[in-house]
């Protein structure tokens, strides 16, 4: 299963321990987990305008790259990112589109790609039948 999930789970992921941290490390962990250019960009901006990322936590994020799957960005539409990162998760043949912005999620679908929360793709991905 390939996996991509937005650029707001990573930055929760590396703001405070939890759902998004433990989802991001099994994906990548797991080899499932898919970037772009675009969320690296957008990564990096948001990190640096919340928290001023040390060296080390910048390695760390760099590393955790060299561990995921890139794939490419699409141009259109130029104006909205979001659309443009499910759509090129979308056409790298993502199963799952993680992400927690609601306006996405209403989205429910990218062709056969799902758009789901994270604790939606916990569901999905780790918890087992019947619990």
């Amino acid at each position: 299963m390939k996996i991509f999930l937005d650029t707001n789970v990573w930055v929760s992921a590396f703001l405070a321990p939890g759902l998004c941290e433990e989802l991001l490390f099994r994906c990548v962990n797991e080899g499932v987990a898919l970037t772009s250019p675009l969320l690296w960009s957008e990564l990096s901006a948001v990190l640096e305008r919340k928290v001023a990322p040390s060296a080390r936590a910048m390695q760390h994020a760099a590393f955790l790259r060299g561990l995921t799957a890139t794939i490419a960005d699409v141009p259109e539409p130029a104006a909205d990112n979001d659309a443009r990162l499910v759509a090129a998760a979308a056409a790298a043949g993502a199963q799952l589109f993680v992400t927690g912005d609601r306006r996405l999620i209403e989205w429910e679908r990218s062709g056969a790609m799902r758009i789901v929360s994270p604790r939606q793709a916990w569901v999905i991905l780790f918890q087992p039948p019947g619990v």
